[in-house]
């Protein structure tokens, strides 16, 4: 009786690993929460709450120096805002994103004009900047904040379900996501490099 019950408390327990497991799996894989740009997006670390609202991503008259732009060099607006706790804005996770999943690093390696400062901000408190990017291929038409696994936040001109005047709903992608004609049967879309 008693191999029946350690048998059974085994399987329970092989169970209980695999549904937590699967739990795990599931969240890890999870979408980018994508938003309209100008729309405020959290994000939560236990009590940290930040806040971030990226805008107006376009091409970039200013200058950097000691930088010379391999395409165009584009840049959007960012607010930090603490809502829980002392919060620091993680600037080097953002990226640019164009509609066929190409990603365009943050120009962080010189002091941009007007850049997000990365300081610690105290709760109730926001700090604003810009973000720069260097765009070698096609234009931009989002802004993504990937953890260094995955993206978590993604602004784009071109939010899912919505249209822009002149164009059927979903006639551009997000930033990233497969084209309303997507890939051949049986092909996967190409992965987005980061």
């Amino acid at each position: 009786m008693s191999f029946t019950t350690t048998a059974m408390k085994t399987a329970i327990g092989a169970a209980g690993i695999t549904a937590v497991s699967l739990v795990t799996a599931g969240s890890a894989a999870a979408a980018p929460n994508i938003q309209g740009f100008g729309t405020s997006e959290p994000l939560i670390d236990g009590p940290m709450v930040t806040n971030y609202t990226v805008s107006n991503l376009q091409p970039s008259t200013i200058s950097i120096p000691g930088y010379t732009p391999k395409g165009t060099l584009y840049q959007a607006d960012v607010t930090v805002r603490s809502d829980g706790g002392v919060v620091t804005p993680q600037v080097r996770d953002f990226s640019a994103r164009g509609p066929n999943g190409q990603t365009y690093k943050l120009i962080d390696n010189v002091q941009a004009p007007n850049g997000l400062n990365p300081a610690p901000i105290a709760q109730g408190s926001e700090s604003k900047g810009t973000l720069y990017f260097d765009a070698t291929g096609a234009p931009p038409n989002g802004v993504v904040y990937n953890d260094g696994l995955q993206d978590i936040l993604m602004w784009t001109s071109n939010v899912p379900g919505s249209s822009m005047p002149g164009q059927p709903s979903n006639a551009v992608p997000a930033p990233g996501q497969p084209s309303n004609s997507g890939p051949a049967p049986g092909q996967l879309p190409a992965p987005a490099t980061t």
